[in-house]
């Protein structure tokens, strides 16, 4: 007789790790508006990425579920933005099935991850260099590499001009042009790398993992002593570069949107 195998229980979400990586994250990567209302903040920043334009969920509140949705979506139309929640654990779990009934449509899954432990502190890894503040360059060959708007980009300036936490703005620089560009924000002991991008034409020559492993290092030496990101779920090339730099996923998030 053959016993049915125990199947094992996924590991718990730590969720007071989860709440400290999403201070970070709202510190690290800031809106241009924001309204407070009963344990939720929507942030507006002009359209530009999910995370600066969502609801995020730091508090249960008090107000009933459908009444707060209902006064979310209307600010977000009065900024002519779709409405739109990052869902992560914080949330209560009657949430995304409340927005599914309202017609929110699933959105961009995606994944924190960390890093526990960096690199020690070193010298930059070969033909990357690094500012703190972003020059015109940095952020036109970002631009260029993720297809920005003028729109998007005018906003992405004014975001990154809004960093309070030291920032460590990476470029690996061939032939005299930028190729792959990232933003490390150093605050309380842990860096988050954001920007991430590679010109199309120069991808699968390790410099996304070059620029990223800088910023580590570099981070090391600012005191900080664990990283974190935030990668989409099905981005397998990404996903690739952070796990040969050590990273693990902690835990996911979704979006959920409804189009004006």
């Amino acid at each position: 007789m053959t016993l049915p195998t125990a199947v094992s229980e996924p590991p718990a979400i730590p969720l007071d790790r989860v709440a400290a990586l999403e201070d970070l994250t709202l510190t690290a990567w800031p809106c241009l508006r924001t309204i407070h209302h009963d344990g939720w903040v929507l942030r507006f920043a002009r359209g530009h990425t999910g995370r600066a334009n969502s609801v995020n969920v730091l508090a249960p509140g008090v107000l009933a579920l459908k009444e707060k949705v209902a006064f979310a979506e209307q600010r977000y139309r009065d900024q002519s933005l779709d409405p739109m929640f990052r869902l992560t654990p914080l949330c209560p779990p009657e949430l995304d099935g409340e927005l599914e009934r309202q017609g929110y449509a699933l959105d961009n899954p995606s994944l924190v991850q960390v890093l526990d432990g960096l690199p020690p502190a070193g010298p930059d890894l070969p033909g990357v260099r690094v500012e703190s503040r972003p020059s015109p360059e940095w952020i036109d060959a970002y631009a260029g590499m993720t297809g920005l708007s003028a729109t998007r980009r005018s906003a992405l300036a004014a975001i990154l001009d809004a960093i309070a936490p030291a920032t460590l703005y990476a470029a690996a620089v061939e032939d005299g042009e930028i190729r792959s560009v990232a933003l490390g924000v150093v605050d309380r002991g842990h860096v988050g790398i954001f920007d991430v991008a590679t010109r199309p034409d120069c991808r699968g020559q390790g410099l996304a993992g070059r620029v990223v492993g800088t910023l580590l290092r570099r981070a090391a030496g600012l005191g900080a002593a664990s990283a974190y990101l935030q990668v989409a779920a099905p981005n397998a090339p990404a996903l690739a570069v952070y796990g040969r730099l050590g990273f693990r996923t902690l835990y996911p998030y979704h979006y959920r949107r409804k189009a004006l």
